[in-house]
């Protein structure tokens, strides 16, 4: 093993066993690994964040403490993933929760950790063939149908589409793209020209997104399968804009980020599908709690629904970021 596997683990090993919130007491504690698919992404800092306050509600009215330690490999790879999976796994924790980046690379590691007694789900982004007990996420594939919705209710029933995604193979985003295509298929006057993989990088999707405007200046629509370029600055990308601003592009992504609700509210963007980000950690930690604790036992998928935001209730969205209460239901879109 690596020596930096095992720096890892001594610092998860002294973690676990250090004194609960300063109380002399011993207390039972459980640890879980809440592994995310890359370091940076706002949406995994939102489902972590969710993670650290369940996990500090269930210690503080519950019987036994709860930890949980975030990891995720540095950039969206899988073999990085799959190491960490595989070092977290005989470092002592209780239970892993992973969001993976390729679903077949998570297969071995997700089986050796569950056959090792640590009980495993996945969230955002599964391993269906893996010994996984749950997964938790939106519906990746009703999610796709409703952004092709959205993209034909802006743009019209023809046209060319682009469709941009990030590390080919993700489940998650191979399941958008077939609800897409095959909500798409229903509108024969609308073509589909191009698939423009990013691996999850900023830079890369802005230049791939500008590449695909001049390689198809007449296109008509995107689907950003996730909202990576839009990560950078405005002026990034100069054609796209331009096209949106001037020539009526249409652009529906995933993802309800306050930038992108920005984009939405001054017309850069026709809709958004959003996910449950908090409900990621939150509702992660709390399956993992009662499996545990509990011995409370889950079916193989579980449905967190979906948000979709337009210009009619984009403001409702903003003002729940605002106020950091995800509570009440959109109005409709």
């Amino acid at each position: 093993m690596k020596i930096a596997s095992w720096f890892f683990i001594c610092i998860l090993l002294l973690s676990a066993c250090a004194p609960v919130g300063g109380r002399n007491e011993i207390r039972r504690t459980i640890t879980i690994a809440w592994i995310h698919k890359t370091q940076g992404n706002p949406v995994f800092d939102m489902g972590q964040r969710g993670a650290m306050d369940r996990a500090a509600e269930l210690s503080a009215h519950g019987p036994v403490e709860v930890r949980v330690i975030p990891f995720g490999p540095v950039a969206a790879d899988a073999v990085a993933q799959m190491q960490l999976i595989e070092s977290v796994a005989v470092s002592g924790v209780d239970a892993i929760a992973v969001s993976c980046n390729d679903p077949t690379a998570c297969i071995e590691p997700i089986n050796g950790a569950v056959e090792a007694g640590i009980p495993v789900m996945t969230w955002d982004s599964d391993s269906p063939a893996s010994k996984r007990f749950t997964f938790l996420s939106i519906d990746n594939y009703q999610a796709g149908r409703a952004a092709a919705q959205l993209l034909v209710d802006s743009m019209g029933t023809s046209g060319k589409v682009a469709l941009l995604t990030g590390v080919p193979g993700a489940w998650n985003l191979e399941e958008r793209m077939r609800g897409f295509r095959e909500a798409i298929a229903d509108y024969p006057n609308i073509e589909i020209v191009a698939l423009v993989p990013t691996n999850e990088d900023i830079n890369l999707g802005v230049q791939r997104v500008e590449e695909t405007m001049q390689k198809h200046p007449d296109l008509n629509g995107w689907f950003f399968v996730g909202l990576w370029p839009l990560f950078a600055e405005r002026g990034s990308m100069p054609l796209w804009e331009e096209a949106t601003t001037r020539r009526g592009l249409k652009t529906v992504s995933f993802d309800t980020l306050p930038l992108q609700l920005d984009l939405l509210h001054d017309g850069y963007l026709a809709g958004l599908v959003g996910q449950k980000y908090w409900g990621w950690g939150a509702d992660s930690v709390q399956i993992l709690y009662d499996y545990l604790i509990n011995d409370k036992r889950f079916p193989s998928f579980i449905d967190s629904g979906m948000d979709i935001v337009t210009a009619r209730n984009v403001d409702a969205m903003q003002r729940a970021w605002q106020t950091n209460d995800f509570s009440q239901p959109l109005p409709p879109p």
